[in-house]
């Protein structure tokens, strides 16, 4: 299904649900993260979603499913990574991630989707103080869920019907991404199939 028709049919709640279950609990990497916010943001500048509504139930989602994470984290812990099938590539290159950035994985987590799902686990697990986490993913939760749903609806108002192509959006994003990823490596000099400089 659609990205736009499964928001039509879901509704408020399902928008309250996709963001819990993909925050909160890990089995959720399949369900739509930031396509679903983009989504939002083009219906609501097409007037089929109210806005504030919408961005209400996004950040009550997230932030909801973010403790739950973190609490399941603290309870459970690797036995839960293990019943749910966690890859383990996953799990280290988030415990990589949240090594370089330390606390700011939480504000940078839910721009990758794999992160997402599991830094408030991982930061339940290894036992952050909860307050600590809760304003951390508070904030986290604002800015993924306001920002990004606000610049598809600023889009959206200034370029009708552009919720028909959400797909062909992500596609772009996704292909912009692959392209600065590949300029940051060549600039850095860590592709191995193609250096600038002969190893010594």
């Amino acid at each position: 299904m659609e990205v736009t028709a499964y928001v039509q049919a879901a509704g408020y709640l399902g928008i309250f649900a996709t963001v819990f279950v993909e925050t909160g609990l890990l089995v959720g990497f399949f369900l739509p993260g930031d396509s679903l916010l983009i989504a939002v943001g083009l219906l609501a500048a097409a007037n089929q979603l109210h806005l504030f509504v919408a961005l209400s139930v996004l950040f009550l989602g997230s932030v909801l499913g973010n403790n739950l994470g973190y609490f399941l984290g603290r309870k459970i812990g690797p036995a839960l990574l293990r019943k749910a099938r966690v890859k383990h590539e996953d799990l280290e290159r988030t415990h990589r991630f949240m090594a370089r950035f330390g606390p700011l994985s939480i504000l940078i987590g839910p721009y990758v989707p794999v992160f997402r799902a599991v830094v408030p686990f991982v930061c339940g697990t290894l036992k952050m103080p909860w307050w600590r986490f809760f304003l951390l993913s508070l904030l986290g939760s604002l800015l993924w869920t306001q920002g990004l749903t606000l610049v598809a609806y600023y889009v959206g108002s200034k370029i009708p019907h552009l919720e028909r192509y959400v797909y062909l959006i992500l596609l772009a994003g996704v292909g912009f991404g692959i392209v600065l990823a590949a300029w940051r490596a060549y600039a850095l000099d860590t592709l191995p199939w193609f250096r600038r400089s002969a190893p010594k």
